[in-house]
């Protein structure tokens, strides 16, 4: 059979999310042909994406697979299967992999999804706003989680000193689900259309039919509402708030994006932003009119950019501060010091 590297290679990088980083369990770590697919699939997530002209089925530990891909130069292979081995042709080259025929990826976990159903077309910029409040502590693990309500129409999150609600432009088409953090940050990075509810899991897809399954968590989120009202002071962020916030950035970088932190601390008619890591430090301050109680607040930096860019005017009240927008509000709980 003939295969268009290019179109593999292409699978292989969208699928690559859902492999598991130890083989806990089997066949985890494995890039999964089957049925014109390759799957993946780790226990928390799997990602499926078709592959014209597939003839291949079994599990190929993902590694090699993806690097030998990368150093052919021929984009088109040929591609056959002798008992236990993937061979491969391209130009001169020949390879052969390992293939596990017997497929023991327990995708059955997944179960039966439900009927394909619209996504507001807003859903995945939502998802990607409410992930910059959701927290890091297991030790309250539905904090962790972004909650789609449908009820409200809104998606929200909080890590009970930021809170999130974003209000969505269309109606959601299935009932409330609870997305952990740690699927929502992969599947933002799939322009997916499309949702469809399963048992214990939660299903979506794009059009160009990748399909992106994640477990959802069981347990009731709590109301956030009655602390997203606030009135007070009106303060205005600089025209410069976004030059500084890029410098802030630099000393605010960790290797999970939602671990990245700045903070922002407004007294005497000046705020002033600071972010500090193992290395170095920074600190820069700008004007504004705020002469009452000095405040200090924490955010991720990507958040207080996306904040920025639809609004600089915040109001503060003795102990939140609260951006809003057309269809979205954010609220962080003010500290009197923060470290």
């Amino acid at each position: 059979m003939k295969l268009n590297k290019t179109n593999l290679q292409k699978a292989l990088e969208i699928v690559q999310p859902g492999l598991a980083t130890r083989e806990l369990i089997e066949q985890s770590t494995s890039f999964v042909f089957m049925d014109g697919r390759v799957t993946t699939y780790n226990d928390e997530i799997s990602i499926s994406h078709p592959i014209p002209n597939l003839g291949i089925e079994g599990a190929i530990q993902s590694t090699e697979l993806y690097q030998m891909l990368a150093k052919l130069k021929k984009d088109e292979i040929e591609a056959d299967v002798d008992e236990n081995e993937l061979i491969l042709k391209a130009g001169r080259a020949k390879i052969g992999i390992t293939l596990q025929q017997e497929i023991t990826l327990p995708l059955e976990q997944i179960g039966e999804q439900g009927k394909w159903k619209k996504l507001p077309e807003d859903f995945i910029q939502a998802i990607q706003f409410a992930l910059g409040a959701c927290s890091r502590d297991m030790s309250r693990p539905v904090l962790t989680c972004i909650h789609v309500n449908q009820e409200e129409g809104c998606i929200e999150s909080s890590d009970s000193l930021r809170l999130v609600q974003i209000g969505l432009e269309s109606q959601i088409p299935i009932k409330s689900f609870l997305i952990p953090a740690s699927s929502a940050i992969e599947l933002v990075k799939l322009p997916v259309t499309k949702v469809a509810t399963g048992k214990g899991w939660i299903h979506f897809k794009t059009e160009e039919d990748t399909v992106f399954s994640s477990r959802i968590f069981e347990d009731k989120y709590p109301e956030l509402t009655p602390f997203m009202g606030v009135e007070g002071i009106e303060i205005t962020f600089p025209r410069t708030i976004s030059d500084i916030l890029d410098r802030a950035g630099v000393f605010a970088k960790r290797d999970h994006f939602l671990d990245e932190v700045i903070v922002v601390h407004i007294a005497d008619n000046r705020i002033k932003v600071s972010s500090r890591s193992e290395s170095g430090w920074f600190e820069e301050e700008a004007n504004t009119r705020y002469n009452d109680s000095p405040v200090s607040f924490l955010i991720v930096p990507y958040l207080l950019k996306d904040i920025l860019s639809e609004t600089r005017t915040c109001v503060i009240c003795e102990d939140r501060l609260k951006f809003e927008g057309l269809n979205w509000k954010y609220v962080s709980v003010l500290r009197e010091e923060v470290e």
